[in-house]
């Protein structure tokens, strides 16, 4: 299952996951996953498990992702860079350093958001098929979108406030597929793209809960039940944060 094309129906939703899935090269994804296909052998990797990309030359290669959705990591604390969405093609940057030589640490890893169904192709056999069907425009463009959505996300979340940070992360969660949505855990989809402590974003949610603003059953999002408020607010005589239209808070 891939994602629909995108609508860009509010303004609190981050940018970079709206680019993403509207400048998604699909021709080109579909044109290299095509072509790999007869060398690859079947992939799978369970919901929420982190996969490392192999370190050495022998064993790099790309991940074909057909099915769920993941996310590139940093390794040393597991923060979020990006989420990718099937089809794609994963391994493209910390894999093909390895095969090419180039010395470096291991800094991305892949999450798995939901379950991942897909193929695996060495890198070898990868680059001889480039080379066999000149497709190695069609992988230019697969890496200069993922370049620029990296960048795009990467100046995203610096300088802004708690609250418009999960208010924004609960809107691009809402708006994945449900079959998808339904596998994620809403905190630990948020804390893992910010570095908001686990209390407050507990904190958010149960306000916004309680206000009537969303939904949440399990740990799951199951829907935004009302516009998210601009600005979460605070009543300083209770000691306790909610959105309401009074005493705007940081």
């Amino acid at each position: 299952m891939s994602i629909p094309a995108a609508s860009l129906s509010t303004d609190q939703a981050l940018p970079s996951f709206y680019y993403g899935r509207q400048t998604k090269p699909l021709f080109a994804v579909e044109s290299l996953l095509s072509a790999f296909l007869p060398a690859s052998s079947p992939f799978a990797l369970p919901r929420s498990t982190y996969y490392r990309f192999p370190p050495t030359q022998a064993e790099s290669g790309l991940i074909l992702l057909e099915e769920g959705i993941a996310s590139l990591c940093h390794a040393e604390n597991n923060m979020v860079i990006s989420t990718i969405f099937a089809p794609s093609l994963l391994g493209l940057i910390d894999g093909y350093g390895v095969f090419n030589g180039i010395p470096e640490k291991h800094h991305c890893s892949l999450f798995a958001e939901t379950d991942l169904r897909g193929r695996w192709i060495g890198h070898q056999a990868a680059v001889e098929i480039l080379n066999a069907q000149n497709l190695w425009q069609e992988m230019a463009h697969v890496l200069a979108q993922r370049l620029m959505v990296l960048s795009m996300r990467s100046q995203e979340m610096v300088g802004v406030d708690s609250y418009p940070m999960v208010r924004t992360l609960l809107t691009e969660l809402a708006d994945y597929p449900e079959e998808y949505r339904r596998q994620i855990n809403a905190l630990s989809f948020i804390q893992r793209r910010t570095n908001l402590s686990r209390s407050r974003v507990m904190s958010i949610l149960a306000e916004l809960r309680k206000g009537g603003y969303i939904t949440v059953h399990r740990g799951v999002l199951e829907k935004i039940t009302r516009t998210l408020p601009a600005h979460f607010y605070t009543r300083a005589a209770e000691g306790r944060d909610f959105p309401t239209p009074r005493q705007p808070v940081g």
